[in-house]
């Protein structure tokens, strides 16, 4: 067979030119140019593109490296509060967030809700480990006088003395009246707090949105206890009542349950109701510690 029968059974509507040993040519599609310059092009936008992600990928990865650092920090301020020695660092930190919370707010509108240095006190000289079963032990060590059967001897010759001159009913009525608030993040960490604590003299009572207020109403009124384990957002609830059997100027002991964090790293700070109830009991004389 001739190659020239070989290119006319072709019959394809193309021309073809190839060139052979001896020097003929048949023609070749021009698509194969095409797709040659398309396969060029296409590899060329991919490699723009990988360009462009990678581009894109350095920044973001910088952004969230920041944020975790940022978290980092934000935990290890959270923890190591509950040591500070400095009444000063803990009001700056208090302060601070109540910036945070009302950007709005105007300096002489802000200057009305923080919270003066000289309501905290520090904590840091208990030095056993921040736990719930030391919790207990951290409200002996420093409050024992407060507690049922915990008074001091001083505190036992005021009552005696106030019984022989016949104004113990005025004694029991006020002196006795004092508790001690440990603020936690949630009902879950109150009951928690309040089983470590209930061994204590008088027991420790928990208030927490489980129970109905008039409930807990009436277990303020009679209780022997005085240590009220609670929530900001409960104990908010407790003395706004309408028939309010605690006052704001009972409680004359704070302590927020520092060190705890949930499972996102948050504690009792974060909670809304914190600054607020903070603020109600500090201004009626109360002081801030930190567990």
């Amino acid at each position: 067979m001739s190659r020239d029968a070989l290119g006319d059974d072709l019959d394809d509507g193309l021309e073809y030119q190839v060139e052979f040993s001896d020097g003929e040519t048949v023609a070749v599609d021009d698509n194969t140019h095409n797709n040659a310059d398309s396969s060029d092009e296409t590899e060329k936008v991919v490699k723009q593109s990988t360009a462009s992600k990678k581009r894109k990928a350095a920044p973001k990865s910088k952004l969230q490296e920041k944020k975790k650092m940022k978290m980092e920090m934000d935990i290890n301020q959270k923890k190591n509060l509950s040591l500070e020695s400095s009444p000063e660092a803990i009001a700056d930190f208090v302060n601070t967030r109540i910036r945070r919370k009302n950007p709005d707010l105007s300096a002489l509108e802000l200057s009305e809700k923080y919270l003066d240095k000289t309501v905290f006190r520090a904590s840091g000289d208990f030095k056993e480990e921040r736990t719930l079963p030391n919790f207990a032990g951290y409200i002996t060590a420093k409050f024992k006088n407060m507690l049922p059967g915990g008074e001091s001897k001083k505190s036992k010759k005021a009552k005696n003395a106030a019984a022989q001159a016949g104004t113990a009913a005025a004694v029991d009525a006020n002196a006795d009246r004092k508790f001690i608030a440990v603020l936690s993040m949630s009902a879950l960490r109150a009951c928690d707090v309040h089983r470590s604590t209930r061994d204590l003299g008088g027991s420790s009572l928990k208030l927490i949105n489980k129970n109905k207020i008039d409930v807990d109403l009436k277990l303020v009124k009679s209780t022997r206890s005085r240590v009220l384990c609670c929530t900001p957002g409960r104990l908010a609830k407790v003395l706004a009542a309408e028939d309010a059997e605690l006052s704001a100027d009972e409680i004359k002991i704070i302590i927020l349950d520092n060190t705890y964090l949930d499972q996102k790293c948050q504690n009792v700070w974060d909670i809304n109701e914190t600054l607020d109830v903070l603020k109600t009991l500090t201004d009626a004389g109360g002081k801030v510690y930190l567990y």
